[in-house]
């Protein structure tokens, strides 16, 4: 997916999360434990804000602050403002300048790639808590899937390195092209193939379905997702890769 189509992803859905807190922003976030629309307005604010900081910079930024004003109103326009800034600054952006990530490519187009997901699962968490989420596209989804496993799930595995002795997951998309192999662990080590191939536990389903259960979003009985093998190792990747 090219960094153009990147920053569409992120406008549109920006917008949409800044609208989803349309009304009162004390709602619960079912699927993101004990935050409120507020809290999440003010995690994407200041995340849209650092992002735009850091490909200005080239650097890592420091994270920037919250407004004081907790009201619906403050809220929405301050995070506005913020997801504007950085739709401007990666506009005018070379996506293959050099720039500080925590993840590959070490350039800006993480940053287009980063963002845009980070904000389409988001705002799939803050219209569910308001109403029904709109359905995510399944190359967007893949492209989630494929981002959660070579940049999220090896942070998140390496602050648990004895979590995982080898147990291995297959993800197989029914309406999309992706399939992905994964061995966790040993000492914190992910390995991710894509490719078709055996595993302690096997999982198939829609391409959005898969991502929102790698996210932690939901069980695979709730997102009904096939699943075959060791029953025990999605309740643990649900714990032990919660972040």
């Amino acid at each position: 997916m090219e960094p153009a189509t990147h920053l569409e992803i992120l406008c549109e859905r920006a917008g949409a999360l800044v609208d989803s807190a349309g009304g009162a922003v004390d709602v619960p976030v079912p699927t993101c434990p004990e935050w409120t629309l507020a809290d999440l307005l003010v995690h994407m604010g200041l995340v849209w804000g650092w992002a735009a900081e850091t490909v200005t910079t080239k650097v890592r930024a420091d994270l920037g602050q919250a407004p004081e004003s907790r009201t619906a109103r403050a809220l929405r326009t301050w995070a506005k403002g913020q997801a504007e800034r950085l739709v401007d600054v990666l506009g005018a952006a070379d996506p293959d300048a050099n720039c500080w990530t925590f993840g590959t490519p070490r350039s800006v187009r993480f940053w287009f790639r980063r963002q845009a997901l980070e904000t389409v699962l988001h705002a799939w968490d803050a219209e569910g808590a308001t109403g029904t989420p709109s359905r995510i596209d399944p190359e967007v989804a893949v492209d989630g899937i494929d981002e959660h496993l070579s940049v999220i799930l090896p942070r998140v595995v390496r602050r648990r390195p004895d979590g995982w002795s080898g147990q291995s997951v297959h993800l197989h998309c029914t309406d999309a092209g992706g399939e992905w192999v994964v061995r966790l662990g040993p000492d914190g080590e992910v390995a991710t193939r894509r490719t078709h191939a055996k595993a302690d536990t096997a999982l198939r389903g829609p391409a959005e379905a898969l991502w929102l259960w790698c996210a932690n979003r939901a069980t695979p009985e709730e997102l009904a997702i096939e699943r075959l093998g060791d029953d025990e190792i999605p309740e643990r990747w649900r714990t032990q890769t919660a972040f």
